[in-house]
């Protein structure tokens, strides 16, 4: 069932991307190099540029045979703010998986993150590690 729902969300990531251009859009398209942000067993992430200073999050939580969530952020580093942008629950069963309309980055709403889950997605990828790994990778 895992295998299913990451091979869906593989397919919809590729048809999804053709839909708009990546440099608005607040979610992670199929065409955007990215960085592995964190992985474990039932939790993955990864980041991705933005315009003007700005960074997109995509998060996967595995829920079992209930599906996988799929989360996504855009996070402002120079004000230390993060907006959700997408949320989703995969099955290998949704039949409408990338259809749905993707926000421009304007189009979202930032907030002051409160929450610890909240706090460790703006300081991992405003923090000094990722700073270096996305000059590495732009080098």
């Amino acid at each position: 069932m895992f295998k299913a729902i990451i091979a869906t969300t593989i397919l919809a990531t590729t048809a999804s991307a053709f839909a708009a251009g990546a440099a608005d859009s607040a979610v992670i398209k199929d065409n955007e190099p990215i960085i592995t942000l964190a992985m474990d067993q039932s939790t993955w992430s990864y980041v991705a540029a933005a315009q003007k200073g700005m960074s997109k999050v995509r998060e996967f939580h595995d829920m079992g045979v209930a599906g996988v969530q799929q989360l996504d952020y855009v996070v402002n580093c120079t004000n230390g703010k993060l907006a959700l942008a997408s949320f989703k629950v995969l099955t290998a069963m949704t039949p409408d998986i990338g259809k749905a309309t993707e926000p421009a980055i304007g189009a979202v709403s930032f907030y002051q993150p409160v929450i610890q889950h909240d706090k460790n997605i703006v300081d991992n990828v405003c923090g000094s590690r990722m700073a270096a790994a996305t000059a590495a990778t732009l080098n």
